[in-house]
């Protein structure tokens, strides 16, 4: 019949491989960064629609997760020669955006296990700071202060949103809860400053 589709072109059509790939969905999701990532702007990034990505991940909590895992792995291998405040700040921001995606991770701390991979990172963040001049003490206060920034900061957020999820004003309205709960970078900053006056007395 005129309208059928031929037997070529029809198999032409179903062999097809898909446009996208997950390395890529991963790849412009960390162009948009993990504060801002949506699925509705990735989407728009990539030039598709939304259901097509979750033929790839199964929403964005999934996304975030895989995101952070990419950040994580690429800030286990990279000295650029960055300074130390920076490496702190790096370190900070990955770690956060684990506990962020995946709040079961804070939980997990308190079983006090480490696995190989976690002391491997750390042992790395520590030799970084060393080879800026650090004495071992020094890096390793510093990385553990910024640690228990974060992780505070991390347990912060969680309890901001279940406070958040259960609050209202006396008209309905949500409460308003104070900026800096949950935010883990003006301390951090301040921790840096600190640091950077102590060593340049040194």
């Amino acid at each position: 019949m005129a309208g059928d589709i031929s037997e070529p072109t029809r198999r032409k059509a179903l062999g097809r491989p898909r446009r996208l790939t997950l390395e890529a969905i991963v790849d412009a999701a960390c162009d948009i960064g993990i504060a801002q990532l949506e699925m509705s702007l990735l989407a728009d990034r990539l030039n598709t629609g939304v259901a097509t990505l979750y033929g790839y991940v199964r929403g964005r909590e999934h996304l975030l997760e895989l995101v952070t895992q990419r950040l994580a792995g690429q800030a286990l291998l990279q000295d650029r020669g960055q300074s130390w405040q920076d490496i702190i700040r790096e370190h900070a921001a990955v770690t956060f955006a684990l506990f962020q995606s995946m709040p079961h991770l804070i939980t997990n701390l308190t079983g006090g296990d480490s696995d190989r991979q976690s002391v491997q990172y750390a042992q790395l963040i520590l030799n970084m700071l060393e080879s800026r001049g650090m004495s071992k003490a020094v890096a390793a206060d510093i990385y553990i202060e910024a640690n228990q920034t974060v992780i505070g900061a991390a347990i912060f957020l969680v309890r901001r949103e279940a406070v958040k999820a259960r609050s209202e004003k006396p008209n309905g309205q949500p409460m308003t809860l104070p900026r800096i709960l949950g935010e883990y970078r003006p301390t951090l900053e301040r921790l840096s400053a600190g640091y950077e006056t102590l060593l340049s007395a040194c």
